[in-house]
């Protein structure tokens, strides 16, 4: 039963304080950056039930000698405001996240053309998570999907690593969309990303406890 209550207690530590980690909370709520808004896409015809965002993250260096990691944000379509923040990592490893996106729980589902050379036709998906939830596609690590860097050394790689760069990735983002820090915000993934996933909510958690740590340290020594 202890451990239960630990884990709890561990769990809503992770939820709740990301604030702590990310940056304040009071930052208004139209500051995702105009330039990444997604307007349209090729084979939709319908409306977009949501605001859909993407680009890249450049982490541990610049554009030219980093690692450039590449998202796809879909905003939710019930309340973006208050509704669960989720990182969708797919496995593999070495699996791109809009595997995820296209075959499983993403905004539309695919029409193959009926003509050869054609592009496919994109219906709108009525069992979406962003039906519920705001949700982040990544392609992780650098090298996945459109993640990619123009160092070939940066894509020498680990379990370690891989959960260090997704959490300086998640740091980079929320800096960009501050609107989201006061929502609840879970890590999820299929396959290899049993291994992903709690890494990385190790790093988060870690993360958290230094700031703790920090702001008790300069407490005490007032």
């Amino acid at each position: 039963m202890r451990m239960i209550e630990q884990h709890n207690f561990l769990l809503c530590l992770v939820i709740s304080s990301l604030c702590i980690v990310f940056g304040p909370c009071w930052i208004s709520i139209e500051a995702a950056p105009a330039s990444s808004l997604i307007t349209q896409l090729p084979g939709l015809k319908a409306s977009f039930p949501s605001k859909h965002y993407s680009g890249y993250i450049t982490i541990d260096g610049n554009v030219e000698s980093g690692k450039n990691l590449f998202y796809y944000f879909v905003s939710s379509e019930r309340n973006p405001a208050k509704d669960p923040v989720i990182l969708w990592l797919n496995g593999g490893p070495g699996c791109s996240s809009f595997d995820g996106f296209v075959y499983e729980h993403g905004p539309f589902n695919f029409e193959a053309s009926k003509t050869v050379g054609n592009l496919p036709t994109l219906h709108l998906n009525p069992y979406s998570w962003s039906k519920v939830s705001s949700i982040i596609y990544l392609d992780s690590p650098a090298g996945v999907g459109l993640s990619y860097s123009k160092n070939s050394s940066k894509y020498q790689t680990g379990d370690l690593q891989t959960a260090s760069d997704t959490h300086a990735f998640l740091l980079k983002w929320f800096e960009e969309f501050p609107e989201f820090l006061d929502n609840p915000f879970y890590i999820s993934g299929e396959s290899y990303a049993g291994i992903y996933v709690p890494t990385l909510a190790y790093e988060v958690v870690k993360g958290i406890f230094i700031i703790i740590d920090k702001n008790f340290k300069s407490h005490i020594s007032v």
